[in-house]
């Protein structure tokens, strides 16, 4: 019985190798995880820690939010690459952030703006109804010109005021408008509110003032609301070689001395066969230190126009969901809002603290994408509803 015991059990030569496999393994991934690794391993250990957490580093989400920006605006999204896998381990789908592919964004060929949303959409996105306007507006519907007794109020913004992967009724902004109605009338006053929402997804600084400029200005605004984010130069780095590599005037002199400055001649950027730019990195390694240059500028140009229009300008700071912008995380970029804002004597307000203390797999739209969700949003819209009503001078202009 002894003999056939260990015969059939120890010396069995593929369970003895099926033993030391397993044994291998385990000891690899405890390897993996304490002892410190080599440079070239570091990406390995990203990777596993990224895949076995729903919250990715801040340079993961910053990376995988750059590279779903660039796939929505026609780029080729590779700089994502690194946390895709992890996403998808996460569970995410093949087609969530293909903008484009739902057919609700129009390219505008050789133009400033790039691209806008397509008017009058009715359409299901990620099982969300996304409706835009007569005007092309992520929005309810209105007429040009402004009703007798209407105070309008005018949103700049990207994704996350857009509404990305909620229903329209939903967004923050919509919510407001109902709230400054029922506060008005519960105050018994005749006024009537009317938000518009200009954001579209993935739009730069440079593109909301353009939005500005070009649609909310024929609306008459009252107020105008600028939303920033903590992405915000990373949208600039995307849109100037979008601009580029269109071969699309840059618009402003500051655009063009930063060129001329960093030796970038437009006209001769080596290019691939398809036409892409053959070396965004130089582009970006040599503009980069420009960015919060260009933020200034832009937020001047629009503080400028609202003066001249005798429109009040407020700034807001808008969050994303998670850990990438944490309180430790958020202070540098959050400090330079504030000065921008300081510069041109805009009153801004930071509601960056809408998401902390709570689970951010109640605010997310999915694990993968750190867009809030309808509850989110609900958060946003009573953080921006206390920052617009604690403000004296502002609520007497809300509520005179």
């Amino acid at each position: 019985m002894n003999h056939d015991y260990n015969h059939g059990h120890d010396h069995d030569p593929a369970c003895t190798r099926r033993a030391r496999l397993c044994f291998a393994q385990t000891l690899v991934v405890l390897v993996l995880g304490l002892v410190p690794l080599p440079a070239g391993w570091a990406k390995a250990r990203s990777a596993l820690d990224s895949a076995r957490s729903p919250e990715l580093n801040r340079t993961e989400r910053e990376t995988s939010a750059g590279g779903y920006y660039e796939g929505l605006i026609g780029g080729d999204g590779s700089e994502g690459a690194r946390s895709e896998l992890a996403l998808r381990l996460l569970g995410k789908p093949s087609d969530w952030g293909r903008f484009h592919a739902a057919n609700v964004a129009e390219i505008l060929d050789g133009d400033f703006l790039l691209f806008e949303l397509k008017p009058n959409l009715r359409r299901t996105l990620f099982g969300q109804p996304f409706t835009t306007n007569r005007y092309g507006l992520r929005d309810r519907e209105y007429t040009l010109a402004k009703p007798p007794g209407v105070f309008r109020i005018a949103v700049v913004g990207s994704s996350i005021d857009m509404g990305w992967g909620i229903g329209t009724e939903e967004t923050y902004v919509n919510l407001l408008e109902d709230w400054l109605n029922g506060h008005a009338q519960r105050r018994g006053l005749a006024r009537r509110f009317e938000v518009l929402n200009f954001a579209v997804a993935a739009y730069s600084p440079m593109q909301r003032l353009e939005a500005f400029r070009r649609k909310a200005v024929r609306f008459e605004p009252d107020l105008v609301i600028y939303s920033a984010t903590l992405l915000d130069t990373r949208l600039i780095e995307i849109y100037l070689c979008d601009l580029l590599q269109s071969n699309v005037d840059v618009h402003y002199d500051f655009f063009r001395a930063a060129l001329a400055e960093a030796r970038i001649n437009v006209g001769a950027l080596p290019r691939e066969p398809d036409g892409k730019l053959a070396d965004k990195t130089a582009i970006k390694v040599r503009l980069r230190p420009r960015y919060w240059e260009f933020y200034d500028q832009t937020i001047g140009l629009l503080a400028d126009d609202c003066r001249a229009l005798g429109v009040p300008l407020v700034c807001v700071i808008i969050p994303r969901v998670g850990k990438a912008d944490s309180p430790e995380l958020r202070a540098e970029p959050v400090a330079r809002l504030r000065g921008i804002a300081a510069h041109y004597a805009v009153p801004l307000f930071d509601l960056t603290s809408a998401f902390d203390n709570e689970d951010p797999a109640k605010l997310e739209i999915a694990a993968w994408d750190d867009h809030p969700n309808a509850r989110g949003h609900r958060r946003l819209f009573r953080a921006l509803a206390h920052a617009l009503t604690h403000g004296q001078p502002l609520y007497q202009t809300l509520f005179p």
